[in-house]
């Protein structure tokens, strides 16, 4: 039996919770899951109009996190200017997903997503992709803890400088007041076009990192009450995933955001855990990373979706 909903408010949403949760893949990442999806649709409810498609038969399902633009009428998906990574989710037979993708084309709006980390992926393939950014990353696979320490002796030499100084590395959890501060101190160093200047941004941080609890650790270099340097991640099955770094500027010429940063890495890859810098090749990340993750965008009008998807589901007649 075939079955298709839009859920286009919060509570529709929630209780997508089930259906949610099967779909979740290995592939897939915390930026497709139920909870985070959810907490943005209700935060960004008045950026971003939510239309989230959940179709499936006996043998397959999907769900296509899309949201309308309140500003330019531009399809999304959800998570504002926060989601690094974006996905729909689908098993199974395609029946569902092709659906789905056709419900989505027939609200005969233009459709921009970004930023798409896997363009061979089903249904991306159909719509006109275009090279976004990258992701650096470390991989538990190609180096060790030691081994990092002994290409990078600068940045650890660094570290212990500042730990003679008297500044040490605590850790956290999301849940701990120490969240609010990082992104009060980020809104307070931001100019009026950065990111976290947006005070809703910083509050849906606040709001996620709470809700992931002991998943988000985050790693403070202090001296006493005065935060020099901080890290905010998330732990995503084999990744710690590297949100948010923070530096105190009169700190600046001890490097102390990235000397944290090499130490969070040396610690992850001591746990066996891959190490994601997330989006764009600053060039602190790139002196930590070794390797990158490619990043798309995905941008189509509203002819191209209806042509796309009219041509998809003939095919599949």
């Amino acid at each position: 039996m075939f079955q298709l909903r839009v859920a286009r408010n919060v509570a529709e949403i929630e209780r997508l919770g089930p259906s949610w949760e099967s779909l979740m893949t290995p592939e897939l990442t915390s930026f497709q899951s139920h909870r985070w999806n959810l907490l943005a649709a209700n935060l960004f409810r008045e950026r971003e109009e939510p239309y989230f498609i959940f179709a499936e038969n006996d043998n397959g399902a999907a769900i296509l996190p899309a949201v309308i633009q309140s500003h330019t009428r531009t399809i999304a998906f959800a998570g504002e200017c926060l989601f690094d990574y974006r996905d729909y989710l689908a098993v199974g037979d395609t029946s569902p997903l092709r659906a789905a993708w056709q419900k989505l084309a027939s609200v005969n709006l233009p459709i921009s997503v970004t930023a798409i980390c896997r363009p061979e992926n089903g249904i991306w393939q159909l719509l006109p992709t275009q090279f976004f950014s990258r992701a650096p990353r470390l991989l538990k696979s190609e180096i060790t803890s030691e081994q990092l320490v002994h290409r990078h002796p600068r940045a650890f030499s660094r570290l212990r400088k500042l730990e003679r100084m008297g500044l040490r590395i605590t850790q956290y959890t999301g849940d701990s007041p120490m969240v609010s501060e990082i992104y009060r101190l980020r809104r307070a160093q931001s100019t009026s076009s950065g990111l976290f200047h947006d005070p809703l941004r910083g509050e849906f941080m606040v709001s996620l990192c709470r809700a992931e609890g002991p998943k988000c650790e985050v790693f403070a270099l202090e001296h006493g009450s005065m935060l020099a340097a901080a890290l905010v991640t998330f732990r995503d099955a084999d990744w710690r995933r590297c949100y948010t770094i923070f530096y105190d500027h009169r700190w600046a010429r001890f490097s102390p955001g990235v000397s944290l940063l090499f130490e969070v890495a040396r610690r992850s890859l001591e746990q066996r855990m891959n190490i994601d810098l997330m989006t764009g090749e600053q060039q602190y990340k790139m002196r930590v990373a070794q390797s990158t993750q490619d990043l798309f965008k995905v941008s189509a009008s509203a002819a191209e979706m209806h042509q796309v998807f009219r041509a998809a589901v003939s095919d599949a007649a």
